[in-house]
């Protein structure tokens, strides 16, 4: 693809290298037995589809490993009636089946192997004691992007997930990205807990369990813990309670485990009970433990735990009762925001807790000692993703106390030094009081969760709008690229091949700006479960509105927020942070040379050399920044700023824009250097390069 023309340089020329899966076969089938057949037959690397319909009373046994099991249409496969499928392999995908009619007394799917992954499955009325059980013993299983709802009260008692642990084995499992709703029952501790790690005769093993980016719903009569946590080692983050307010994140049995980063909105909180060593840091609380049966915050003694348990960094806006009880020892609660217009903040003891850094607007209930101060006005305004962030005047900006690293289970990465607030993004090194920071700087990562960003795709009624480079979600700029993805979105799939069209495929995407004005967009490229289009050159700045439309089908909405400047930056793939970017090295003889920063084999980042005297440039590729009034690129692990010399429309390519950047500064270290832009205080996708 010839891409740019810089620097007196003739037009360069990069190309994409497609790296080919290891070879394997596709097999289609139309029965269970057939299916079980190919099971059977199956070689490493075999993709093996089941044809759309509806199957009773199925039995699958799984024992070959590196294949993948997928429906023909992701939901066009009903797994319905008796089923009982048992996972004894590795690296086995499990995919895009349903599973709504039918009784069983036991689990639906057991996992007794390692790095399998259960996705885009839904269970939604289905009879059984679990839907999914992970043997202990496994590792680095993970359930992604399915839905569990409607369990029926007279099902026999089971939570949905469940994950045990291993004396010996640490699992380091991860469910991600699922939605949990609808769950009827009389409500109470009914062992029907939605998640769960370990058991109570586990509590001392680890697990190692992430559990991120879920949403849960409308959970608790079915069991008044959402997630149950009897194990140890243990990450609960970026996980969001909507409207959930008879249930809680519960630390059961098990020591050794954190929360944080999660969002308890209308919700029971967190409940601590027979464990120690726990960590809650970067939560927001809005209403929680109102309406239901359960509190903001509970200790539930049990001799002779409670200890060492810690609250950093949280907020807590107009919520129920933070109930501490007694029997606390060694316990921390450090710069927490609390806010309450009526009632108290607290019932119980404060004995066996330091309380330092806190500020509350509203009556404490409880005798607090220095540590807890008292202010009129904590300067909480609603912010673009719709909770409470600190605003200018707030007294907590720049009034944490210093605080130890938390805890952070072993081998598990995440922000184990308090560097990140609730959004993702990068405090201050004075931390503010509360789980948000006011001048945080770098991407948003987090936000309050909808059913529309988790579940199965074909459950989603609305497309995600993405820039096409970055993959970051919600901004884009007029004349950039972006990418909508859904379900039915087109009728066939269709490249534009230069030509400006706005139908394509049986498809069209409309823009309606802030403004009201609505505009067909110029398409790109169209395809049942993705479009890319331009955004037309006129939009208006401020919140848009994207309808996507199919010939015969009914149409599909997006938002997006539309700003002079979105930066994103192409990579060599789309989860590789390698630049589709060339060098230029200019040398001390005035020799130019220039080439990929890339491997084209490997797509692996190669060493870009370097000499005394040199100047060097990068040549990058992206979308997003020919409109912005100011362009930056900073090596993140520092803050050094480079020379951004020109961010302009490319000029062979619809929505492709150029950016060169240089002459680096001779001081950046050899080694990888990880470069983002930024667009004011917008950023772009991270990508890393390598000096020599």
């Amino acid at each position: 693809m010839n891409l740019f023309r810089a620097f007196g340089l003739g037009w360069g020329t990069i190309v994409f290298v497609w790296i080919a899966p290891l070879p394997g076969a596709s097999v289609t089938v139309s029965s269970l037995a057939d299916l079980q057949t190919a099971i059977n037959r199956a070689q490493a690397g075999d993709e093996l589809i089941l044809a759309n319909g509806t199957y009773l009373n199925n039995t699958l046994t799984v024992t070959r490993s590196n294949i993948t099991i997928r429906a023909a249409t992701p939901s066009g496969v009903f797994l319905n009636g008796t089923n009982a499928i048992n996972i004894r392999a590795n690296s086995v995908t499990f995919s895009g089946f349903q599973f709504t009619s039918g009784s069983i007394p036991g689990i639906v799917i057991e996992v007794w192997g390692s790095d399998n992954t259960l996705a885009q499955l839904n269970f939604d009325s289905y009879s059984a004691q679990k839907y999914i059980a992970i043997k202990a013993g496994t590792q680095r299983n993970a359930v992604r992007n399915a839905n569990f709802q409607n369990k029926p009260a007279t099902a026999p008692i089971g939570n949905l997930v469940h994950v045990d642990a291993d004396p010996n084995i640490t699992g380091y499992h991860i469910i991600s990205r699922n939605s949990f709703q609808h769950m009827p029952g009389s409500g109470g501790d009914n062992g029907n807990e939605c998640i769960r790690l370990g058991q109570g005769a586990q509590s001392t093993f680890a697990s190692g369990t992430v559990v991120e980016y879920n949403y849960f719903e409308d959970t608790g009569l079915g069991d008044s813990e959402a997630i149950s946590v009897k194990s140890r080692h243990n990450v609960l983050r970026w996980n969001t309670m909507n409207r959930n307010p008879r249930a809680m994140m519960v630390f059961r049995n098990g020591d050794d485990n954190v929360a944080y980063g999660n969002f308890f909105i209308d919700s029971g909180g967190i409940r601590v009970k027979e464990a120690n060593n726990i960590y809650c840091y970067n939560n927001y609380f809005e209403r929680a433990g109102i309406g239901g049966n359960t509190n903001a915050v509970t200790y539930d003694f049990v001799s002779p735990n409670l200890r060492n348990v810690n609250f950093f960094h949280n907020t807590f806006v107009e919520s129920g009762l933070i109930a501490l009880g007694s029997g606390a020892t060694g316990n921390t609660w450090a710069n927490n925001l609390f806010q309450k217009s009526s009632g108290s903040l607290f019932s119980g003891s404060s004995a066996g807790i330091t309380w330092t850094g806190n500020l509350h607007s509203g009556a404490l209930g409880i005798s607090i000692p220095a540590g807890t101060t008292a202010t009129t006005d904590l300067g909480l305004t609603r912010n673009a993703d719709g909770y409470s962030g600190l605003s200018a005047t707030s007294p907590a900006v720049n009034r944490g106390a210093p605080l130890p690293d938390p805890f952070h289970p072993p081998g598990i990465e995440g922000d184990a030094v308090l560097g990140l607030d609730i959004a993702g993004q990068v405090r201050d090194s004075r931390k503010d009081v509360g789980c948000g920071e006011y001048a945080a700087t770098g991407p948003v990562t987090n936000r309050p969760l909808s059913l529309a960003d988790v579940g199965p795709a074909y459950l989603q009624s609305v497309v995600k709008v993405l820039n096409a480079a970055s993959a970051q979600e919600g901004a884009m700029a007029p004349e950039s690229i972006v990418s909508l993805f859904g379900r039915g979105l087109a009728a066939a799939t269709e490249t534009a091949d230069g030509a400006t069209v706005t139908a394509l495929g049986g498809a069209t995407v409309k823009v309606i700006d802030s403004q009201g004005v609505s505009r067909l967009a110029p398409l790109l490229f169209v395809s049942e479960g993705q479009i890319n289009f331009l955004v037309p050159a006129a939009t208006a700045i401020g919140p848009a509105v994207i309808v996507a439309a199919k010939a015969g089908g009914s149409p599909q909405n997006g938002s997006a927020t539309v700003s002079l400047g979105a930066p994103g930056l192409f990579t060599v793939r789309g989860d590789s942070p390698v630049p589709a970017a060339f060098y230029l090295r200019v040398t001390a003889a005035n020799q130019r040379i220039s080439d990929y920063v890339f491997d084209p084999r490997t797509l692996a980042a190669i060493d870009i050399p370097r000499a005394a005297g040199d100047q060097t440039y990068l040549l990058l590729y992206g979308t997003g920044v020919r409109h912005s009034p100011r362009v930056t690129a900073i090596v993140t692990a520092n803050g050094q700023a480079l020379p951004v010399l020109a961010a302009v429309p490319q000029g062979e390519y619809a929505g492709l824009d150029q950016i060169n950047v240089g002459p680096l500064p001779p001081n950046l270290p050899s080694g990888p250097l990880t470069i983002r832009l930024f667009d004011e205080d917008r950023p772009s996708n991270a990508i890393t390069v390598r000096l020599q």
